[in-house]
């Protein structure tokens, strides 16, 4: 269960992060019901060591460090001569976690000090989440949350993107949404819901397939039908997205991308790596203006 972002033991008792459970909102929009159903089914089998969600797991690695690294790209605040703030660290911000699955991500996210609202649209994906993370030692009583409020704290909430944007509006400073865009039925319209929780000056993180024959080579017919790394019907080819269109759907919702960086997963050892090319995996960073810079 481990990960970049370390175990929660390593955490004092009085900042140990503070987790929720709640179910509310609807399925509709870009919510595929067939792709809901498949992932709702994994069950436990999110949490296997050796499971078709093992390089999820090994995944956070890369992830958490990227996501840490575009901190000095946000503009969430500004000095008194009116100049952005360059922040160090993520560590303390708000972050949504959209289609968390089994809360594989989501965890890591609380383990690095973020404050994490976890959603999505499998309430199966919600109750495994809420029960590893009450295993793994995440759970707290709010009265520990408050003594801890440098540490994290984490809610999962079964419900979609543009239920919450409904609720909260832009309510948060980072948005993240890891291998989800190649599952969903609409991806302008999920790029938009997105955009829509994010506050002026906030960040957007995106992890995704490319759509490619090599992309098509390695994680259908290598990954599903060979290799057996992950379940045969997994991924559609057809709704994977490239660098290019996913940059321009965020520079249509007034986005504008920071970084792009490709990975390469190596199923032998379980190890993801950076790598220059993104015709496979990818993950893309994008700001949203903040009210300064819209205004000037």
């Amino acid at each position: 269960r481990g990960g970049i972002c370390g175990e929660p033991s390593s955490l004092p008792s009085n900042r140990r992060p503070f987790v929720r459970w709640h179910m509310g909102g609807s399925a509709e929009g870009t919510v595929d019901a067939d792709e809901v159903h498949k992932f709702g089914a994994f069950g436990s089998d999110w949490w296997e060591p050796n499971g078709p969600m093992k390089p999820l797991h090994s995944y956070n690695k890369v992830r958490c460090s990227f996501l840490n690294g575009m901190a000095q790209h946000l503009s969430l605040s500004r000095d008194a001569q009116g100049q952005p703030e360059r922040l160090k660290s993520i560590k303390g911000l708000k972050v949504v976690d959209v289609g968390c699955g089994g809360g594989i991500f989501s965890e890591e996210l609380c383990r690095m000090g973020l404050h994490v609202t976890a959603i999505d649209a499998a309430p199966e994906n919600i109750a495994v989440a809420t029960r590893h993370a009450t295993e793994a030692g995440l759970l707290a009583s709010q009265a520990e949350s408050q003594q801890g409020a440098s540490g994290g704290s984490l809610t999962f909430r079964h419900m979609t993107a543009d239920a919450l944007a409904s609720e909260v509006g832009e309510g948060f400073d980072l948005v993240v949404c890891s291998e989800v865009m190649e599952h969903v039925s609409d991806v302008p319209l999920m790029v938009r819901h997105l955009v829509s929780l994010l506050r002026p000056g906030g960040g957007l993180l995106v992890t995704t397939l490319n759509r490619t024959q090599l992309s098509y080579a390695l994680s259908i017919v290598a990954a599903e039908r060979i290799l057996k790394l992950v379940p045969d019907g997994t991924h559609d080819w057809s709704k994977y997205i490239t660098p290019d269109e996913l940059r321009n759907h965020m520079a249509e919702n007034g986005l504008e991308t920071k970084r792009l960086i490709g990975a390469a997963y190596n199923g032998i050892s379980d190890e993801w790596y950076v790598v220059p090319e993104t015709s496979v995996n990818y993950l893309m960073f994008a700001t949203k203006p903040s009210k300064t810079d819209a205004q000037g």
